[in-house]
């Protein structure tokens, strides 16, 4: 009987078109947490994020609950550098969310109900992705690249979307690497259905961020008319005032350096919570941007995470003494979130084994602080590869919520400013129907020929999580190529 079995498989093999079909070995057919499984189909494995078999991209797809099979395919990243896209999809945009005590309930604003969706965590060795090499150090160009091909896999391991139309969302550090993609793909695989990006809350610009961020703080009264008279004075003395260089002047003048150090403080590390300002900082402990020394759980734990004020010398000195400190002594992420929830339940072996989690891949984090510290930024702007994208007839979305300190609208609104666009129309208003379905203000937005601008009001960094209906109606709107409530 048992020599049967070789023929047996050989014949199943060529009944089975193992190339025209999704995945099996990956298909979650029971995710913990659930009191009832999902209607959509859901996988969990690994992408190559090169042609080396060295660098395996951990993925969670979900596919739509609505129509799999017409719908577009979306890739999401989440930023960092160093964080997890996992993380929105169980606290943002995704179809669950999980609860303290490892139980999950389903989010009725997913975008999955417009999309399927790849929740793609990179780069390697964020989250559950791995490499063999073990190597944590990568840069902006490098990242893109690896992105590309593991979005190339996904295609050839889920042939029947290829015909379906692609695009690619994130949010914050995915300011970079959203654009930085997108150039690759056109190069690299230009048989993908590959339509546009979607980038909210992301980083743009450098300079711009940084300069705006003194107006934002100014705006919103976190610094008073005295000491915008005096940075004014100290930073930009001969200018109208209406677009002070902050960053610029930093770099000569010790007194505007010292200002914007403090400014710096203020926004990330005084207990203001930098992603949603009108919000509460959860675990708030007044560190400064100091590394400190946590005697009582033998940690380093830094309250800087990110890229605020990058030409001062307090956070690049900052950066060089986090990597003196040993890898399992730091512990670094967003000020003022608390992922333990998250990080507990994807930490669950039945959760791991669910999920088809590698034996290579480490303990799961909602950021990797070394591949944080380990990363080279090499863009200081994304100008080009916006005009690369808009060469190639890619339609673009902006959105941002605009309560952010972290990566402020209007950081992305002078960066569009200097865009070479068409046909820009007024800055309008766009609605949504409420929960008790009363007609009310979303936002507003500008809408060029290939790239429309939104605010989402009231909304901070994460803006699905601070406004799930407004943010599944832009990105329904985004993908359908819809128009705005008016």
């Amino acid at each position: 009987m048992w020599s049967l079995l070789p023929a047996v498989v050989s014949v199943l093999c060529c009944l089975i078109p193992v190339s025209q079909a999704a995945p099996f070995l990956d298909l979650i057919e029971k995710l913990p947490g659930l009191s009832k499984q999902p209607p959509f189909k859901q996988y969990s494995g690994y992408l190559k994020g090169d042609n080396k078999d060295d660098k395996y991209l951990h993925y969670w797809f979900v596919e739509s609950s609505s129509n799999p099979k017409t719908d577009p395919v979306v890739l999401w990243l989440t930023g960092g550098p160093g964080c997890s896209s996992d993380m929105a999809l169980l606290t943002e945009n995704g179809p669950f969310r999980v609860h303290a005590n490892g139980s999950l309930t389903y989010n009725p604003y997913s975008w999955n109900q417009a999309a399927n969706i790849i929740y793609l965590e990179s780069p390697v060795m964020v989250g559950y992705s791995y490499a063999h090499s073990g190597v944590f150090k990568t840069n902006d160009t490098v990242v893109a690249i690896q992105n590309a091909y593991a979005v190339n896999d996904f295609f050839k391991n889920f042939p029947e979307y290829k015909d379906n139309d692609f695009y690619v969302v994130g949010e914050s550090y995915a300011g970079i690497y959203v654009p930085t993609l997108a150039s690759e793909l056109v190069d690299m695989f230009p048989n993908i259905k590959f339509k546009g990006f979607g980038i909210g809350n992301g980083l743009s610009s450098f300079p711009d961020n940084d300069n705006s961020a003194v107006y934002f703080a100014y705006y919103h009264g976190l610094i008073g008319d005295s000491r915008w008279d005096f940075l004014m004075e100290n930073c930009c003395p001969d200018s109208d005032h209406k677009r002070c260089n902050f960053t610029s002047a930093a770099l000569t003048k010790q007194e505007c350096k010292k200002q914007m150090v403090e400014i710096s403080t203020l926004l990330w590390a005084s207990g203001l919570d930098v992603y949603n300002l009108y919000s509460e900082c959860k675990g708030f402990r007044n560190t400064g941007f100091s590394t400190v020394y946590q005697p009582d759980e033998s940690v380093f734990e830094s309250s800087y995470f990110g890229w605020p004020f990058s030409y001062l010398d307090t956070p690049q000195m900052e950066m060089e003494k986090r990597k003196l400190i040993p890898s399992d002594k730091l512990r670094t992420g967003p000020p003022c979130v608390d992922f333990t929830a998250v990080t507990t339940y994807m930490n669950e072996p039945k959760v791991r084994e669910a999920l088809h989690i590698s034996p290579f891949a480490g303990e799961w984090a909602a950021c990797s602080g070394e591949v944080n510290v380990g990363y080279t930024k090499l863009y200081p702007t994304m100008h080009s590869f916006y005009e690369k994208a808009l060469e190639h007839k890619l339609r673009i979305m902006i959105y941002n919520g605009d309560v952010d300190m972290a990566c402020n609208f209007m950081m992305e609104e002078w960066f569009v400013d200097r865009l070479p666009l068409k046909n820009p129309s007024d800055r309008k208003m766009w609605y949504y129907k409420a929960e008790d379905k009363s007609k009310q203000v979303a936002g507003f937005f500008t809408k060029y020929d290939q790239l429309t601008l939104v605010t989402v009001k009231g909304a901070g960094h994460m803006v699905p999580t601070d406004k799930p209906i407004q943010a599944l109606e832009l990105f329904v709107n985004f993908i359908q190529d819809k128009p705005f409530m008016e």
